[in-house]
C-alpha cells in the first residue's frame, strides 16, 4: 500500500473554479499591518489494494487542475498492477473537476487498449454532478454479465416474413 500527498505547487496559483477563503476582517484599535491571508491548500491522497484480479485506487481530498497529475500517476499504477483494471473509490473527493474527469477518461482509454476496465466505486456528490452533466458516467459501471446461449435455449435471428 501506498499514499501520496500533494499540496500547491506554486504559491499563488489556485483553481479559477475553486472560491477564494479569506479571513474575515479583524477590528482592533490599533492600527496593524494587513498580511495577506494564505492560499488554501489543495491536498489529494491516494491510496491503492489488490483486490482479487483487480486492483482499487482510493481517493480522498480535492481533485483539480494542480492535482491532476498527480492522480493520474497513481491511477496508471494501479492500472499497471492490475490483472483486469481499476475500481476507483471517490467517496472521500470534496472537490472535482474537468480535470479529474480527463484523468478518468485518459485512464479508461488506456485500460481498454489493454484489454482492462475502469469503474467508479461510490461516487461523491461533487463526482457524481460532473459524471452526470457530461453523460460519462454510465462510461465507468460495472460490465454487465454476458448471458450465453448455452443457458438453456439457442438464440436464432427472427425470421422475415
Amino acid at each position: 500500500m501506498h499514499a501520496r500527498e500533494v499540496s500547491s505547487p506554486e504559491p499563488g496559483h489556485r483553481s479559477p473554479y475553486r472560491p477564494i477563503h479569506e479571513a474575515a476582517p479583524v477590528v482592533s484599535a490599533a492600527p496593524t499591518p494587513s498580511l495577506p491571508s494564505p492560499a488554501p491548500s489543495t491536498t489529494l491522497i491516494t491510496d491503492s489494494y489488490q483486490e482479487g484480479p483487480r486492483k482499487v485506487a482510493v481517493v480522498r481530498g480535492e481533485v483539480d487542475y494542480e492535482t491532476a497529475p498527480a492522480l493520474s500517476a497513481a491511477l496508471r499504477d494501479a492500472l499497471r498492477a492490475s490483472a483486469e483494471g481499476v475500481d476507483v473509490d471517490l467517496s472521500g473527493v470534496g472537490f472535482w473537476d474537468c480535470s479529474g474527469l480527463n484523468a478518468l477518461l485518459r485512464l479508461r482509454r488506456e485500460a481498454l487498449a489493454h484489454g482492462k476496465t475502469v469503474t467508479v466505486r461510490s461516487p461523491s456528490r461533487a463526482v457524481r454532478r460532473v459524471l452526470t452533466l457530461t453523460g460519462t458516467s454510465p462510461l465507468f459501471l460495472p460490465p454487465r454479465p454476458c448471458r450465453r446461449a448455452t443457458e438453456g435455449r439457442s438464440v436464432t435471428p427472427p425470421s422475415r416474413l
